[in-house]
């Protein structure tokens, strides 16, 4: 707040009003605009004031009477003081003065002979006390005069003259002791006046007596005059005067009628320069408005209306006529200029101020704050018909309409149509909402607006941004997230940045505007709700993307792990988990300004990340059991055990080898594949699903073990079918004294199938295999421990034969052998007897020695490789 103003000088001191007063001081405004009141007398002289600098304003007085100080008001220092005083007095109207009011000349009354009767001088007689009034500024009321003198008067050539009125007249201030001067003061002249007319006539005795004599003299003319000529002389001097003056005008008729219209014209010229400013207004007002200098017209219709609003002058009331037609006119079309949209808010401010200088009836701040509002509706659902025509022309061109219906969302008109319509409620609330907080804060109407309106306002601005949240949802969010499916990635992750950079723009431009809670929550929502739309769309676009793993070509043999031969199947589940995940914390993940955030326990955006993170993975390990699964039983005669790098298996493998690849990628997916997830899930600042991650573990885990039993099912039942027939094949009976030496041969049948089975599931699983071996073996254990049950063995040699064949295959299959396989072969041997002679122990001994050293390379290449699964 800088220093108030202070009025130190003034030029003139006093005038009448409409007087051109130079006001000088100190701090009288840094600018015109910072001037906002000038009293002078106490009366408002702000529309003709001239801001000159800031020492100097120039402006006419106001219908002001008597002294008063000249106070400027400043928006930067305030209501001033003022060390000097302006007088305002208003003139009276005499003959040869000026004036601001017409008067109405009435003829004079003339003489029968003509002569204009000339006004009296005006004469003052002096002070009979002797006494001195200048600087009486104080009169006595002329009213209580009159009721104290009812018949008097204070004028000393009166003869109702009374002395009383003309002393409290005159001398009501006078001190009683210049009074008593006064009256010994005119005691003296009296007295000598008296003293006077004595000694002139005793100076003058002969000239006294002669005009005696001449007044007798008269008299006896007067006498014989009146004998001569009658007693009234009168009428015939009154013809012969009549007689001059019919001559005398019958002479001079033309040069006194040149001489009145000349007067006339002077007249008329002196009245036109007197008030040329009336008579120029209506040229000047139309010639103002075509400058479009629009403040003039409301400075001079202001003083015009000061000067002659109460004129009962016929002519002066046709011109104010005529200028307050054009000044209807002009506020019709300032009212329309303030309506016509678009407009500055600069510009509609000004209309605004010029209407309600120009008294405009109603109230032009709300009709501009309407305005705005309807355009701002209107500028909405312009956009959205121009965009979806557009649209509607694109895809009806021909091949766009599938590309554009594929889409949806992410085309670049719909682009077009959320930034239009974020910078068009941008833009406008940003003229709406300041001119709103402008006019109730009277600002702009003099006087604070309608409190009753704030209501109002608020419900204008929640329509307006509603309208704008139902234009984004139908623009950006109608189609459903799995329209992006169709889209490449990098034009979809494009599209969404620039959508959602649009959307917060707008936002932000919202929050600058300091507007209420709730247009700003509407605002925020679809901010809130097209990220988590963003984060759905990556995810199903990744979903998608697993499910076509079962249509393309990706089963094929890349890498041979720990944990066997592996596709690119667990690598691209991984590589489009993380695209999504990464294109979401890139997109939509981190929270703009007064955003809510994406991810919090217990929101439904978290809930939807894990429930689509579970949908992938579990589409997953559906792909996964499509592809093992469906196949024929023939397909498991396919006997090929070649393993090659990037060869699709449908050429190279039949259905037990597929089956086992993808056993292979479930527990490689279950191991390794799940924990990368996890990782990532981690490195971008997700939660981690661990419900999701188990439940895949589990459905995996089921998958690996319906797997393990198809391949059984298809596998091992086939060669435990073979042991029977093997078994009783030749030389099932045998002599009870024969020397048995070797094993039948279907116990190297047996091991051999368990060789061959082993070497198939090593090539595809690796480590991995002894599941499936174990699987087998324990199934071949338990029809051999059947088959010995149901035919117990007679004889030395058919007990040491059954003795040494449980034996052989209980060494072959040791470390395949399950608890309940250990169990069926151990019943096994306790149901056959034991060996009695210390020979056969021998014998038993060196064949199974022998064994040993002939199976060396079948029995290494069947226990190899044995990791518990």
């Amino acid at each position: 707040m800088g220093p108030p103003p202070v009025v130190t000088g003034i030029s003139p001191k006093e005038g009448p009003p409409g007087t051109r007063v130079t006001i000088r001081g100190e701090f009288l405004g840094t600018t015109a605009t910072d001037l906002i009141g000038l009293k002078i007398c106490g009366c408002e002289c702000l529309l003709s004031a001239e801001w000159k600098s800031r020492n100097k304003i120039v402006a006419r007085s106001g219908p002001c009477k008597g002294r008063g100080d000249i106070i400027v008001t400043t928006k930067s220092g305030g209501e001033g003081t003022s060390t000097v005083q302006f007088r305002g007095y208003h003139e009276s109207i005499g003959p040869v003065k000026e004036s601001a009011v017409w008067v109405e000349e009435a003829a004079p009354p003339s003489l029968p002979w003509g002569r204009r009767p000339m006004s009296p001088t005006a004469y003052t007689p002096p002070d009979p006390l002797g006494l001195s009034t200048e600087g009486e500024d104080s009169k006595f009321p002329e009213e209580e005069l009159n009721e104290l003198f009812p018949d008097g008067s204070g004028k000393l050539s009166d003869e109702n003259f009374q002395p009383g009125w003309y002393l409290l007249e005159h001398h009501s201030n006078t001190s009683f002791e210049d009074l008593k001067a006064g009256m010994v003061f005119l005691q003296r002249k009296v007295e000598g006046q008296k003293e006077g007319q004595l000694s002139f006539l005793k100076a003058n005795t002969g000239a006294v007596m002669d005009q005696l004599d001449r007044l007798v003299l008269l008299k006896n003319m007067y006498e014989d005059d009146q004998r001569k000529n009658g007693k009234e002389p009168l009428p015939s001097l009154q013809s012969a005067i009549e007689e001059s003056i019919t001559l005398a005008d019958s002479l001079f008729s033309e040069i006194l009628t040149r001489k009145e219209n000349a007067d006339k014209t002077r007249e008329a010229l002196s009245l036109l320069t007197r008030h040329k400013f009336l008579f120029q207004l209506p040229a000047s007002i139309d010639k103002n408005i075509r400058k479009k200098e629009y403040d003039l017209v409301v400075n001079d219709y202001a003083r015009v209306k000061n000067l002659f609003g109460n004129t009962d002058v016929k002519l002066f009331q046709k011109i104010l006529a005529e200028i307050d037609r054009k000044i209807e006119d002009l506020k019709e079309n300032l009212h329309n200029r303030m309506k016509t949209m678009p407009i500055n808010v600069q510009e509609q401010t000004k209309y605004i101020r010029l209407l309600i200088s120009l008294n405009w009836e109603g109230d032009a701040a709300w009709v501009a704050i309407t305005t705005r509002k309807d355009y701002l509706m209107a500028l909405m659902s312009k956009v959205k018909e121009h965009f979806k025509q557009k649209e509607e022309q694109e895809s009806n061109e021909k091949g766009r309409r599938r590309k554009e219906s594929e889409e949806g969302p992410w085309s670049a008109v719909r682009s077009a149509w959320c930034e239009a319509a974020c910078g068009a409620l941008a833009s406008e609330l940003h003229a709406l909402w300041p001119l709103a907080r402008r006019y109730f804060a009277g600002e702009l109407a003099g006087e604070p607006g309608d409190p009753q309106r704030h209501t109002a306002l608020k419900e204008m601005i929640i329509a307006a941004v509603e309208v704008f949240s139902d234009q984004m949802r139908s623009c950006l969010l109608s189609s459903g997230p799995s329209a992006g499916s169709a889209v490449a990635a990098d034009v979809l992750r494009t599209r969404l940045l620039a959508n959602l950079r649009s959307l917060r723009d707008a936002y932000d431009s919202l929050l600058k505007l300091d507007l209420p809670s709730q247009p700003l929550s509407i605002v925020e929502k679809v901010v809130f709700d097209y990220r988590v739309f963003g984060m759905t769309v990556f995810l199903q676009r990744a979903h998608k993307r697993v499910k076509a793993l079962s249509e393309t070509d990706s089963w094929k043999i890349k890498e041979f792990s720990d944990y066997g031969a592996i596709t690119e199947l667990p690598h691209l589940l991984e590589s489009y988990l993380t695209d999504a995940l990464s294109s979401i914390y890139k997109c939509v993940l981190s929270s703009g300004r007064r955003e809510s955030a994406l991810l919090v326990d217990g929101g439904e955006p978290l809930v939807v990340l894990r429930t689509h993170t579970q949908q992938i993975l579990l589409a997953y390990v559906a792909v996964l059991q499509e592809i093992a699964l469906q196949h024929d039983d023939q397909d498991f005669n396919s006997s090929s055990l070649s393993v090659a790098l990037d060869q699709p298996l449908e050429e190279s493998r039949g259905a037990q080898q597929k089956l086992l690849v993808a056993a292979a990628d479930a527990l490689y997916t279950r191991r390794v594949t799940l924990n990368n997830i996890a990782e990532k899930f981690t490195s971008f600042d997700f939660p981690s699903p661990t419900a999701a991650l188990q439940a895949t573990r589990d459905a995996l885990s089921n998958l690996e073990a319906s797997i393990a039993e198809t391949y059984l099912e298809h596998k091992g039942d086939p060669l435990v079918g073979t042991i029977e027939p093997s078994m009783y094949m030749g030389r099932h009976t045998i002599h009870p004294d024969a020397i048995v030496d070797d094993a039948r041969p279907y116990v190297y049948e047996i091991i051999n199938n368990l060789i061959a089975v082993h070497a198939e599931v090593d090539s595809i699983c690796g480590s991995s295999c002894s599941r499936y071996v174990r699987d087998i073996s324990e199934t071949v254990c338990e029809e051999v421990a059947r088959l010995w049950s149901g035919a117990r063995p007679v004889g030395r040699a058919a007990v040491f034969r059954a003795r040494l064949e449980t034996t052989l295959l209980r060494l072959a299959c040791r470390d395949h052998l399950t608890r309940k396989a250990e169990t069926y072969l151990a019943e096994t041997l306790a149901s056959i007897p034991t060996l009695e002679t210390e020979e056969e122990k021998k014998r038993m001994e060196r064949i199974i020695g022998d064994f040993k050293k002939r199976m060396e390379l079948q029995l290494a290449s069947l226990n190899c490789n044995i990791e518990s699964v």
